[in-house]
């Protein structure tokens, strides 16, 4: 059920690129705060961890505004906020009642049979549940080092979300029950970017559910997002008009978005607290941006001026991507890169 619900069919495996990765953090004194991508397939799951340790970095205590030196921080400190952070998604995603966290045992705990090919990760892995959040905090405290050193991190934290949340659940979410959380080519679906962000495995990022007459007295129910998420989300695709992205998303608890950009997703965040509930603040303000597969080598900040209009121009192809993602929150806006190389 765990691989039909991942892949489409209990025949599929992890590819290579999900098995290697963990969430291991940069060395690069400027980006220490960042967690590494090897290589490309499952940037939704690194972006939306990698968004949830900074809401731990930079909001977790209760000053209001922050200087650069908070993304500076210690292992140890790090270490702590990815502890909070996978704590967070887990707990949500049980709906703030229990969680279950998959750890490997080293050994296999049953024997494939049927309709089912082994991968050597799921068949070692062991259950464990947690019904108090204190507990589950103690409890990854003592094995975080199996989600950032590894080796299959990622995997990890993808399964025991999806047991936290249960499958029949996560399959309930979901706008066609066949839809699956990993795509073609290893990416993360927007379903499984849901579930890290929101705690549900819904299809859509608009907000709430929308019903369609599909004629002869029929409605197809398609499902979005139910309430004001702590981390948000920016698309490219709604630049091009394929898809619109909710207040829940758009404008969510924390100054920070995964941007989903050519079925990859990197991250945007601001450090004042204020940002999207005090428009003088919105006036003009920064933005850093991290992308983990992209051998990133210095800080990136952006300053979003939207006092003043930038005529945009939908047929030049020379604007960076994630300029027009920006702008789908802040029409218009005049964005200034600060001296590095636009990523086009």
């Amino acid at each position: 059920e765990l691989k039909n619900l991942l892949f489409g069919s209990s025949l599929c495996c992890f590819s290579e690129e999900w098995k290697i990765q963990s969430f291991t953090f940069n060395n690069i004194p400027q980006l220490k705060y960042g967690i590494v991508q090897k290589k490309g397939g499952p940037c939704g799951v690194l972006a939306a961890v990698q968004a949830c340790v900074l809401q731990q970095l930079i909001f977790a205590d209760s000053n209001r505004n922050k200087d650069t030196r908070c993304l500076q921080p210690s292992e140890v400190h790090r270490t702590k906020c990815l502890t909070m952070a996978i704590a967070d998604i887990l707990w949500r995603a049980g709906g703030n009642e229990k969680a279950i966290v998959a750890l490997p045992s080293g050994r296999q705990q049953f024997t494939p049979i049927g309709k089912y090919k082994a991968d050597g990760i799921l068949e070692t892995l062991i259950l464990h549940s947690a019904t108090r959040y204190e507990d589950l905090i103690v409890f990854l405290q003592q094995n975080i080092h199996q989600f950032e050193i590894g080796p299959c991190g990622c995997i990890l934290l993808t399964v025991s979300v999806i047991l936290s949340r249960s499958i029949n659940l996560v399959r309930n979410d979901f706008d066609v029950l066949t839809n699956r959380l990993i795509g073609s080519h290893g990416y993360c679906t927007q379903e499984l970017v849901n579930l890290l962000l929101t705690g549900k495995a819904v299809s859509n990022v608009f907000n709430n559910v929308i019903e369609l007459d599909s004629g002869n007295g029929n409605i197809t129910i398609l499902k979005g997002v139910t309430s004001r998420s702590d981390i948000g989300l920016l698309s490219l695709f709604e630049h091009y008009d394929v898809c619109q992205v909710g207040c829940y998303l758009k404008t969510p608890k924390y100054p920070i978005w995964l941007v989903c950009s050519e079925s990859h997703f990197s991250v945007l965040f601001c450090l004042e607290r204020d940002l999207l509930g005090d428009w003088k603040t919105e006036r003009r303000f920064d933005l850093y941006y991290y992308d983990g597969l992209a051998n990133q080598e210095e800080e990136i900040r952006l300053t979003v001026d939207t006092t003043q209009m930038c005529a945009e121009d939908k047929e030049n192809d020379l604007t960076p991507p994630l300029e027009h993602c920006i702008r789908t929150k802040w029409q218009g806006a005049v964005i200034d890169w600060n001296g590095t190389e636009p990523i086009l």
